[in-house]
């Protein structure tokens, strides 16, 4: 989600939570769920960073439809469906996460409505991330791409010495699948932007050296604005004298 949920509910919703569930941990590479399963768990991230996949039909390649880090609650949506699966979750970095089952999580929805409306900002927030992205399905590669590591920068970019480091855990094959294209032409694409400067990359790792796009974030936060000096008032020390 947008935030950490666990950090904006309230310490009393926050032990509960915490008593309804479990944490486990995951290896990177390990599924946390698979599309299909009945009556998934809602998984709450601590830590880690978790991609969401979904096949259109049965035997078809999966597509990365979402990428997911500490905070964000994964499965609610099935949860307040009442149905199975439907994404498959897998860890692209090792993955802490809270492990609530579905009847309670759903309980404890029904019983808070400053937790439910908290979900429900979150749902709204990313269907219109998705909506975004699909506005550019009919793009070039280079657009949909470029489109996608700027998100990825705004949302899981550390600033650091000279641009913005993406360290999610995603290799090339993945943001073709991100962005629906061959990896092929990812990597053609990878290959003229580090070429032409934009970027540098290592093993799972993005190093964003110049703005992707004009419409982007800025590769470094904006420096604080000095405080406003207010001026003082000068007291004279001469005493009329009557």
């Amino acid at each position: 989600m947008g935030g950490d949920f666990l950090a904006a509910v309230t310490e009393r919703q926050r032990q509960r939570l915490l008593d309804l569930g479990k944490h486990v941990d995951h290896v990177a590479g390990s599924t946390l769920l698979n599309q299909g399963d009945p009556a998934p768990p809602v998984l709450i991230l601590r830590s880690g960073f978790v991609k969401a996949l979904r096949a259109a039909q049965g035997g078809t390649s999966p597509m990365i439809v979402d990428l997911l880090g500490a905070g964000d609650v994964l499965g609610v949506e099935d949860c307040l469906a009442r149905r199975s699966s439907q994404l498959s979750y897998v860890a692209t970095k090792p993955a802490r996460v809270l492990e609530i089952p579905q009847n309670a999580f759903r309980g404890f929805l029904d019983d808070d409505k400053q937790a439910m409306a908290l979900i429900t900002v979150d749902l709204a927030v990313r269907l219109r991330l998705r909506n975004v992205a699909l506005g550019f399905a009919t793009a070039k590669v280079r657009s949909r791409l470029t489109a996608y590591l700027t998100r990825l920068q705004a949302l899981h970019g550390i600033p650091g010495d000279g641009g913005v480091v993406i360290d999610v855990g995603l290799n090339h094959a993945d943001l073709a699948s991100a962005i629906g294209a061959s990896a092929a032409s990812v990597n053609a694409v990878m290959a003229k932007l580090k070429n032409e400067g934009f970027l540098a990359t290592g093993y799972k790792t993005i190093h964003v050296k110049k703005r992707l796009r004009e419409d982007g974030p800025p590769l470094s936060p904006a420096p604080a604005a000095r405080p406003r000096r207010i001026p003082q008032m000068r007291i004279g020390r001469r005493i009329a004298m009557g």
